[in-house]
């Protein structure tokens, strides 16, 4: 990365943002939680890098100068944005000129097994309220939408693309047992299970990834929209 300034939008516990890091980038990462924060400053001690990370709401307008970054990027915040349109067009601000902003997300639902079945055979299994949890999943998803977006923002250069991959399990309870250990909405449900609700999740999910089955395994698809877009100026 040479040492580029990059602003992380909506850091999260820090993946990202570390990740930046270590590829030699200065990094700024911002969050609305406090303990989101705290696990990136864990992170990035961890792997050794330096990061600076700031409570900060991507929604208001940004603490920082125009065109204080090299780089702006944003990976599955803007699905949560209650404007996305406004969050973009402060990205276009405080990226100077010739600077990137990239855009990750997740595509629509129906491309993304790997987090569809599982929370429908949560909803069969134990109720619709229960698996109401990440109703922004897919928004703004469709590629050709985001790329739009971009261009409304006031963005250049504006270019889009689908990465579609597969995620492996040795069947259904790994499966959960990985969504479990790596998405807090599925850890939070699944602290919640009696142990009768946990055998008709099971049986539930085991029947709905059926048709993933490949071999010895499960292969369960896996899409994301990734756009990144110039500021001319």
């Amino acid at each position: 990365m040479g040492g580029e300034t990059v602003l992380d939008l909506g850091c999260g516990s820090g993946r990202l943002t570390v990740e930046l890091a270590r590829r030699g980038a200065r990094v700024t990462g911002i969050d609305t939680h406090a303990g989101r924060l705290g696990a990136a400053r864990e992170r990035a001690r961890t792997a050794g890098v330096d990061v600076r990370l700031i409570e900060a709401d991507m929604e208001a307008p940004l603490p920082f100068a125009a065109g204080e970054f090299a780089a702006v990027v944003s990976r599955l915040a803007l699905m949560i944005a209650r404007d996305p349109l406004a969050t973009l067009r402060e990205a276009a601000r405080v990226v100077g000129p010739g600077g990137a902003v990239v855009t990750a997300l997740w595509a629509p639902i129906d491309r993304n097994v790997w987090f569809r079945e599982p929370r429908a055979a949560a909803a069969a299994a134990l109720g619709p309220e229960r698996a109401g949890f990440a109703r922004p999943f897919g928004r703004l998803g469709d590629v050709e939408e985001l790329v739009a977006l971009h261009r409304r923002a006031g963005l250049d250069d504006v270019r889009g693309r689908v990465l579609a991959d597969d995620v492996a399990a040795a069947d259904a309870p790994a499966h959960w047992a990985h969504l479990v250990a790596t998405n807090g909405h599925f850890a939070r449900l699944d602290a919640s299970l009696s142990e009768r609700e946990r055998v008709a999740l099971m049986d539930e999910l085991t029947r709905r990834l059926a048709p993933y089955r490949a071999g010895a395994g499960l292969r369960l698809p896996r899409s994301m929209a990734v756009v990144s877009a110039l500021r001319r100026e």
